[in-house]
């Protein structure tokens, strides 16, 4: 059965969306960016959604959360 990742956090650009996501992922818990620009121009400087597996979103937000005030999306 293939994991299904959800949308976690947005961050407002692809370099902040990348530093959020290593400090998900340095505690252990798989993240990926998603951003939904064209990847050859460079960085997205248009707001980056962050990714995590259904089952561990929750755990996503809470470490996100504890680093950044009004990162997480709520709903």
């Amino acid at each position: 059965m293939r994991e299904r990742w959800v949308e976690f956090a947005t961050a407002p650009d692809q370099l902040i969306a990348e530093t959020w996501a290593g400090l998900v992922r340095n505690e252990g818990c798989p993240c990926a960016v998603k951003p939904d620009g064209i990847p050859f121009l460079g960085p997205s400087v248009m707001p980056v959604r962050l990714m995590a597996p259904e089952e561990r979103v929750a755990e996503a937000q809470g470490i996100l959360g504890r680093y950044v005030d009004g990162a997480v999306d709520e709903g």
